[in-house]
């Protein structure tokens, strides 16, 4: 059975493959920020050189199976 992930308060997503629209970059999720009284879900993203990248919710897309391969250590 799955993860249960809500998009409008970011539970769930801990853990998570996630790749940036933006820059595609591709990364785990190592923070999420609960949404509150109307302000979305904030996530930090870390990279996989190091980084991190943070932005909304909807500044994120999850992964495609060949892109988790790609973070596969195997």
């Amino acid at each position: 059975m799955g993860k249960t992930k809500i998009p409008a308060t970011g539970e769930g997503f801990l853990g998570e493959i996630m790749v940036h629209k933006i820059s595609r970059s591709l990364g785990v999720v190592e923070n999420v920020a609960q949404a509150q009284s109307g302000w979305p879900p904030q996530i930090t993203l870390k990279l996989q050189d190091g980084s991190v990248k943070k932005g909304r919710l909807s500044d994120f897309r999850e992964a495609s199976g060949t892109e988790r391969k790609k973070l596969s250590p195997a």
